[in-house]
């Protein structure tokens, strides 16, 4: 008999799938701060590049070391949170990609038509 542990491994009960949705959310604020340039993050006023990824790191390490209902892996999903709501948008606004979303105006570039 074909089950969902069987076509999925590792996502057997609800703990291993927020287990691993958390692991992915802070994978994607450690890439995008591992990403940026260093210049980025003292423009925008925010925590230095080494601090962010220092920190990323040490409590992505901590999710697969300790799990994440430990003390440190609350403390890392607040980081990654944190990260990416606070953080990631005043980098992306630093270089000009912040305003706008997916269906956002562009501004024309070149002579306005008459």
């Amino acid at each position: 008999m074909i089950t969902f542990q069987n076509l999925v491994p590792g996502f057997g009960d609800p703990l291993s799938v927020i287990w691993w949705v958390l692991l992915v959310l802070k994978l994607v604020a450690l890439l995008d701060a591992a990403f940026r340039p260093r210049a980025v993050f003292i423009a925008a006023d925010k925590l230095t590049k080494p601090g962010w990824v220092l920190i990323l790191v040490v409590f992505t390490l901590s999710q697969f070391f300790q799990g994440w209902l430990s003390f440190f892996g609350l403390i890392g999903i607040v980081a990654s949170a944190v990260y990416l709501v606070d953080a990631r948008p005043a980098l992306r606004a630093a270089t000009g990609r912040g305003r706008g979303g997916w269906g956002a105006l562009r501004r024309r570039r070149g002579p306005r038509p008459l």
